[in-house]
């Protein structure tokens, strides 16, 4: 949005700008995110708050908007709805492969070729579905120009897919080999902890366009990120794991909103 833009480019927090035009940080905050449509008596405030007028404004808006249409298609827009969707598969797998980690573990890492079977689709969906919900992070990245959530996101992708591998390949080994892999699952803690608080911070950036919802969901990765790197305290991020994903899947939805009624507006 160019109110968004105008403020980074006069280098104002949300807070400054309450101050200089008396608008509340909620009503900034909403206006920003696309959750309502401000008044024009509003509009004006804010813009001789950040030293321009509202007809001035307008003019160059025009004029930006016959030379070039606003990078927004249909295409960033579904890709984000698919990404929600797929980060609700993505979860349930998440929760259904732990659980047979669990059971693996307890068998003694003995089981039938048929619970081999169903493991391997489940990781292997299961990698699919983060590639689809990561996608949808890095289309908000390219609206918004959030180019560390971009490039995290990326690793991610490819993080988890290396994960997945290593996953299947552990079920080739007895509980009691599994100690040889010790190191490159450390590994892997430590280095999803690190893509985790990255990621998170990259979350928390997108809030001034997001709202509330992206700070939450930035700062549940970032703690999870923090267990993870622990290495033993790892458990603990299965259970952050799950309220941070559903966040998150919130987040994709409220992009697809902002998606959708900004290329309304367009037509």
């Amino acid at each position: 949005m160019r109110l968004i833009a105008l403020r980074k480019e006069k280098n104002l927090t949300q807070e400054e700008l309450v101050e200089k035009s008396h608008v509340s940080v909620r009503t900034i905050q909403r206006i920003e995110s696309g959750e309502v449509m401000p008044r024009l008596s509003t509009v004006k405030i804010l813009w001789e708050a950040l030293g321009e007028t509202f007809e001035e404004t307008s003019t160059k808006s025009n004029q930006v908007m016959e030379t070039k249409k606003m990078p927004l298609p249909n295409a960033n827009r579904m890709t984000v709805l698919i990404a929600a969707l797929a980060g609700a598969v993505y979860l349930v797998c998440q929760i259904v492969l732990a659980t047979l980690d669990i059971a693996w573990f307890t068998n003694g890492g003995n089981w039938e070729f048929t619970m081999n079977a169903i493991y391997i689709g489940l990781t292997a969906v299961m990698v699919i579905a983060y590639a689809f919900f990561a996608w949808g992070f890095i289309a908000l990245s390219n609206v918004f120009e959030n180019t560390l959530l971009k490039s995290v996101a990326y690793m991610l992708i490819l993080a988890t897919a290396a994960l997945g591998v290593l996953d299947v390949t552990s079920l080739s080994l007895s509980v009691e080999d599994l100690k040889t892999l010790w190191l490159p699952y450390s590994m892997a803690a430590v280095l999803f902890g690190t893509l985790s608080i990255v990621f998170g911070i990259a979350l928390i950036r997108l809030q001034d366009s997001m709202g509330e919802l992206s700070r939450v969901a930035g700062v549940l990765e970032i703690v999870m990120g923090c267990f993870l790197i622990t290495v033993v305290l790892f458990f603990i991020s299965y259970v952050i794991m799950i309220p941070a994903v559903v966040v998150e899947i919130l987040v994709l939805y409220r992009g697809y909103e902002y998606l959708s009624r900004t290329d309304t507006a367009q037509v």
